[in-house]
């Protein structure tokens, strides 16, 4: 091999060289800077998110300590016993926003069999009396009217307390729920004119439904469609029509005619 040839092969190989050098030096850049733009969206995150998280969770285990080393101790209907029920204070931090907490009297049968708890999740059925404004007589309805309500509190008990015998062998309870301004004013309504029952949910089960009221005709409809089998409902009465709404009768009269004409 002569000189010349030694020469350019002595360059390409430095030209070689000095190319994998700089694929090396690019991918060493790139991989720094893919690095370095990973920890910074990294502590990004970890300071706008991960951080007031972590202070939230903190704040609320510090708040449940709290709570838990308060004794609770249920009387009858999920009353006080000896003092050592929860501060009714705590109450208003129980409270979702936007909602208010409202309380009812209701047998123990009614709420459940007395088998409730704060916490849980229920729907609640009215029995109204609704008077006819033609016949002026009262049709006894029920219907669900409110969806997953959240029980906050029986009697002065904040926290599950499991003192079902209790609360089975009381008169009546004192339950308390999460209501919005709305839903408290027709509750109170309800209250003063029929009669309160609560269906409890399960705690995964969230769903709204469409329902219509029960009466003889929709319980004969819904008896018919899942076991085709038909039922006698009573034939309501039929709304006559006022006085005034009657027609008046025909009157006899005579028409006179004179030259071809009506007189």
């Amino acid at each position: 091999m002569n000189v010349e040839n030694k020469k350019q092969l002595v360059i390409i190989l430095f030209a070689v060289g000095l190319g994998l050098v700089a694929a090396v030096a690019t991918g060493q850049y790139i991989q720094n800077t893919i690095t370095d733009e990973t920890k910074r969206m990294t502590k990004e995150i970890e300071d706008k998110k991960v951080k007031p998280l972590a202070q939230e969770i903190a704040a609320m285990r510090d708040q449940i300590k709290v709570l838990a080393s308060r004794p609770v101790a249920a009387g009858p209907g999920g009353g006080e016993s000896g003092g050592g029920a929860l501060p009714k204070s705590t109450l208003s931090l129980m409270t979702p926003a936007g909602k208010r907490a409202y309380t009812v009297r209701i047998d123990p049968l009614s709420a459940v069999g007395g088998m409730i708890n704060p916490g849980d999740f229920v729907d609640i059925l009215a029995h109204m009396n609704m008077p006819d404004p033609v016949s002026q007589k009262t049709e006894r309805i029920t219907s669900i009217v409110f969806q997953n309500v959240k029980v906050l509190a029986v009697g002065t008990n904040l926290q599950a307390t499991g003192g079902y015998e209790q609360q089975q062998a009381a008169g009546a309870l004192n339950i308390t729920f999460a209501l919005s301004p709305e839903e408290s004013g027709l509750m109170s309504f309800m209250e003063k004119n029929g009669q309160l029952q609560m269906v409890l949910r399960a705690p995964s089960e969230t769903t709204i439904e469409e329902l219509r009221k029960a009466d003889w005709q929709n319980l004969a409809e819904y008896v018919f469609d899942k076991q085709k089998t038909e039922i006698a409902t009573p034939i309501a009465q039929s709304k006559l029509r006022p006085e005034t709404e009657k027609k008046e009768e025909a009157k006899p009269y005579i028409e006179i005619f004179k030259g071809g004409q009506q007189q």
